[in-house]
């Protein structure tokens, strides 16, 4: 079981997210994260302007983008660059707001063993994988839960934070705001104008971070070369250069940049269909379609091995989750107190194509027709769009 025969995971070096986070974290005037800037937009490159904004634009393969009539942001591409690993919206916007790779704030996936709760949950909404209440109602602390520090209070220019209405003061959202301002949005049309009043409303340099969610949920639902996603991009396109035109002017340095990418999920592993495997399980599969990680009962790690070998030897690659803590693919830095515990004892790597799925009695598995968190080129590929204001 060796990890040798798996594709790379992103280069922390000089060509991630969490370095282009580095870089912007240093280019405004705050710390140099260990894992170091970008080698694309150094953080000179940053700090000569007077306003910085990051447009994330959740789901962007920079694949799909190039191959997709996106005028403005084809036109403005700076450079291709690597998501984070797992490759899925938890780990790679929590180290857009906190400036962290997963290995230090510890978010490995969608759905997420927290040992301190006794609990597998839906991370971002909190939700247990059985369904329930989330974080609020249930009475817990996330901030304290999490032990993150927000990217917007280890830097001393004014922030914003742009994000869709429905998701603006969650627990999640609360929990990584620091001393941002928020602006609520609700359309693609109205994140512009708020992007807008962000940069035009006050007299002093300020960082404005704004999330636009609505790819990622029309590649879910259509895949990721579904004409329905297709013309989306072709929406977000038109309306970030509008927001470039009305930002004219206005000394800002304009960025654009994705949290992943994604692939079609064309062959489908179900542990219903092989029940010697999960009854090796001592938890549900935590992590991603694409990438899952698995707890063993105790006594059974040899069965389990064999078992996966024999019956998804042609669906995945069976890693032992500790190897992958060794060869850093969660990123440099101090690793969080409880990112052991988080991965399990075997993480499943699912080969091109194929996802895996186990089932929660009372909740029926919810296929998607685009998925990511793995491997695969187009899931780690994100473009960087820069354009000058």
């Amino acid at each position: 079981m060796d990890t040798l025969n798996l594709p790379a995971p992103p280069d922390y070096g000089g060509r991630s997210l969490a370095n282009l986070m580095a870089s912007l974290s240093a280019g405004l005037g705050g710390p140099l994260p260990p894992q170091g800037p970008l080698a694309a937009l150094p953080p000179e490159a940053v700090g000569g302007h007077r306003h910085v904004v990051l447009v994330l634009v959740d789901g962007l393969g920079d694949a799909f983008l190039q191959g997709q009539p996106a005028p403005f942001l084809n036109g403005h591409r700076l450079a291709g660059i690597e998501s984070v690993f797992p490759t899925t919206t938890a780990s790679g916007i929590t180290t857009v707001l906190t400036g962290d790779t997963p290995a230090v704030h510890g978010l490995t996936g969608w759905h997420v063993h927290f040992r301190e709760l006794g609990a597998v949950l839906a991370v971002l909404p909190g939700v247990p994988r059985y369904g329930g209440v989330g974080y609020d109602q249930a009475q817990v602390d996330l901030g304290r839960l999490l032990g993150h520090h927000s990217l917007f209070d280890r830097l001393p220019v004014a922030s914003a934070l742009v994000t869709p209405e429905h998701i603006a003061r969650t627990p999640f959202n609360a929990a990584h705001q620091g001393r941002a301002r928020l602006y609520p949005f609700k359309g693609l049309d109205h994140m512009v104008e708020q992007v807008v009043t962000a940069v035009r409303g006050g007299d002093t340099p300020r960082f404005v971070y704004a999330y636009w969610p609505d790819l990622d949920a029309r590649g879910h639902e259509h895949g990721p070369d579904g004409a329905e996603t297709r013309r989306h991009l072709q929406q977000v396109d038109t309306a970030l250069a509008a927001l470039a035109r009305r930002l004219a002017g206005t000394d800002t340095l304009l960025l654009v940049t994705a949290d992943h990418g994604m692939v079609a999920a064309r062959h489908r592993a179900d542990l219903a269909d092989h029940p010697g495997i999960a009854r090796c399980l001592a938890l549900p599969l935590c992590g991603e379609p694409r990438v899952a990680f698995a707890y063993v009962r105790h006594g059974w790690h040899e069965t389990f091995a064999r078992r996966v070998r024999e019956e998804l030897g042609h669906a995945c690659t069976l890693v032992p989750s500790h190897r992958l803590l060794e060869r850093g693919w969660f990123g440099p830095g101090r690793h969080h107190p409880e990112l052991e515990t988080r991965i399990g004892d075997f993480a499943l790597v699912m080969h091109p194509g194929w996802v895996l799925q186990d089932r929660i009695l009372g909740r029926e598995p919810h296929p998607m027709a685009g998925v990511h968190g793995g491997l695969d080129r187009r899931e780690v590929e994100i473009p960087l769009v820069r354009a000058l204001c």
